[in-house]
């Protein structure tokens, strides 16, 4: 259960299910909480600046941006806010770095129901909440070097170029006619390159890039 003081929570997910499935989970698990919710980063912006939250759930990819583009702003302006990032994007390629960047709990949406109310049990104590997947990995990692860690370094030299013109927004059939090779011989180098990456469509793949800083010029 939340502390007694009520928590006053505001959803960003730019699924309405999603929303009205987390409000009922909310009010259904942890009383009649007070909440808002947004489809937008500009309606997070928006109604942070005008609603005392303590807590904010936050998908990754909203309607009109990714929060990566936002997080830092918010971060700065509402330090005390609770933050738990609640999201299809791998955790494997953005726990870690949302972590970093001040969120104080990383859930997958694939979670089962008894994990998800563990983890806003956590979040509604202020108290950080990881999957145990995410914490062995974090645990492997701070044993390794830094290099080994990034995986655009694990890339061949003809996926690396593959992959600068998929980030610069190329469809398969244009880089094949580039590169003179047919459209599944492309379409196999996406599918490595996804593979090694650990992400699943190309806005994750953008924000992958960011996050390792692989610039495309």
């Amino acid at each position: 259960m939340p502390p007694s003081s009520s928590p006053f929570v505001l959803i960003a997910d730019d699924h309405v299910i999603i929303r009205r499935g987390l409000k009922f989970l909310l009010n259904s698990h942890f009383g009649d909480l007070q909440i808002e919710e947004t489809e937008t980063t500009q309606g997070v912006l928006k109604l942070m600046g005008q609603h005392n939250f303590t807590h904010l759930i936050l998908d990754m990819q909203l309607q009109d941006g990714n929060v990566m583009e936002v997080f830092t702003e918010l971060r700065k302006k509402y330090p005390d806010v609770q933050i738990l990032i609640y999201t299809m994007s791998p955790e494997e390629v953005f726990g870690k770095r949302m972590l970093h960047l001040g969120a104080n709990s990383f859930l997958n949406k694939q979670s089962n129901e008894p994990e998800v109310i563990r983890a806003l049990n956590l979040f509604f104590k202020n108290k950080k909440y990881i999957s145990p997947q995410l914490q062995d990995m974090l645990s492997i990692e701070q044993s390794k070097k830094g290099d080994h860690t990034n995986p655009f370094l694990h890339l061949s030299d003809r996926e690396t170029e593959v992959l600068i013109h998929l980030l610069k927004g190329a469809a398969v059939k244009d880089i094949a006619q580039h590169f003179d090779v047919k459209s599944n011989t492309i379409a196999t180098f996406k599918a490595r390159i996804f593979d090694k990456i650990g992400v699943s469509n190309i806005i994750d793949l953008q924000n992958a890039a960011r996050i390792y800083n692989f610039q495309v010029t």
